[in-house]
């Protein structure tokens, strides 16, 4: 899984694999929409464009992690850049190759190889019950939304982590639904993917992708198109956290070309067992999930609805009563670009492509964690401290 759908995964699997396959958490993007997977006929090509901030940057770029669990103090004021392609083809070919051609102005070189491989027919990649492990649940599940700095009536919306068998039986379920995902699913083609997993060079912060990119391969029709500049990386986000008479309040500045941001705040609770999730979100829960392929006019509609935050917005609060119910919370702050999606010129053979674009910045909260601004800092890393400091392992 990449920094999109993939990283969102990661972040939140274990709260999904708690609450089963029917609730939809905040910062967990839905599925395609595309039915562009390897059971299509379509080639299809998609893009996942990511930059990231504090300690998403920190994991991304490889920075010295054990000195911050130590207690080191480095800056959070840098950001990454990533990349992930993932093409795929029906065809089957015997020795597939392809790559992808990209603009001097990415800085990366003339082309990124796609480590080609042909999958299989009936080739089972589906999560199987004895492989997953899902942890015992005796708490409850602490939800708040909203920016305001004082909790609404009405929360927390709580929900028991109790019911343990029902809740495996729709978890399982909704493992086994990842299997409707491109990247996951089994079947007959050809796929090809940059980075292979192995060391990959770094996007340059001062990277671009506009120009003109072509793909090619020996098992999909060449792919060309352009990326014009309201669609590159979207800017670095730059987040600030200040205590508020016990709420915390967030500062941001604009990102442009964003549609809109959201942001979600978890910890463990007061109380063994509990999870405390906040969202920028004022819509329930169950209702404010974002598509990965977010468009302009679903952007609009989700602002109005206020399941994300308008792109004027600059500022917000996770308020006093969830600050309160956690221990100290690590925060994720998502600025969604929009998506660019192309297909062929009428009369070339088919294929499909998207562009998906987001900005992302991850922060601890709570008292000692002022270090972890955004605001400043050279970049630099200080030498570890003996004695206070920050300690990744106290985090939870």
């Amino acid at each position: 899984m990449g920094a999109g759908r993939r990283g969102s995964w990661r972040a939140a699997g274990p709260l999904l694999l708690l609450l089963g396959a029917g609730a939809t958490l905040p910062g967990v993007a839905a599925s395609p929409k595309s039915t562009a997977g390897p059971s299509a006929a379509v080639p299809t090509y998609r893009i996942e464009a990511t930059t990231s901030s504090g300690l998403g940057a920190m994991a991304a770029g490889g920075l010295n992690m054990m000195q911050l669990m130590m207690g080191g103090r480095p800056s959070l004021g840098g950001s990454r850049r990533q990349l992930d392609l993932w093409l795929h083809s029906p065809r089957v070919v015997s020795g597939p190759t392809a790559e992808h051609r990209i603009p001097a102005n990415l800085g990366m070189g003339t082309a990124l190889p796609l480590k080609s491989s042909v999958e299989e027919p009936g080739a089972e990649r589906r999560p199987r019950e004895k492989d997953v492990e899902i942890p015992e649940a005796k708490g409850r599940l602490l939800l708040y939304r909203g920016c305001a700095e004082t909790a609404a009536a009405g929360q927390p919306e709580i929900i028991s982590l109790q019911t343990l068998p029902e809740q495996r039986r729709r978890a399982l379920e909704g493992l086994r639904s990842l299997a409707s995902l491109p990247w996951a699913r089994g079947g007959t083609g050809t796929t090809g993917r940059w980075p292979d997993g192995g060391d990959a060079p770094a996007v340059p912060l001062e990277g671009s992708l506009v120009g003109t990119h072509v793909v090619t391969s020996n098992y999909a029709p060449e792919i060309r198109f352009q990326v014009d500049s309201a669609h590159d990386f979207l800017a670095p986000v730059k987040l600030k956290s200040t205590a508020a008479e016990g709420a915390q309040r967030l500062s941001w500045q604009v990102i442009p070309t964003a549609l809109g941001y959201q942001a979600m705040a978890t910890g463990m609770g007061r109380q063994a067992g509990d999870i405390v999730m906040w969202t920028s979100s004022e819509a329930p829960w169950a209702e404010s999930s974002v598509p990965g392929d977010l468009r302009a006019p679903e952007a609009a509609r989700l602002v109005q609805r206020r399941v994300i935050l308008a792109p004027e917005r600059t500022s917000c609060s996770v308020s006093a009563q969830a600050m309160a119910a956690m221990q100290t919370a690590m925060l994720t702050f998502t600025a969604y670009g929009d998506t660019l999606m192309l297909g062929s010129p009428s009369g070339a053979a088919p294929w499909r492509l998207s562009l998906e674009r987001r900005s992302t910045a991850i922060l601890p909260l709570g008292p000692g964690m002022e270090m972890f601004n955004q605001g400043g800092g050279d970049g630099k890393e200080e030498a570890p401290k003996r004695e206070g400091g920050f300690n990744l392992f106290k985090l939870f």
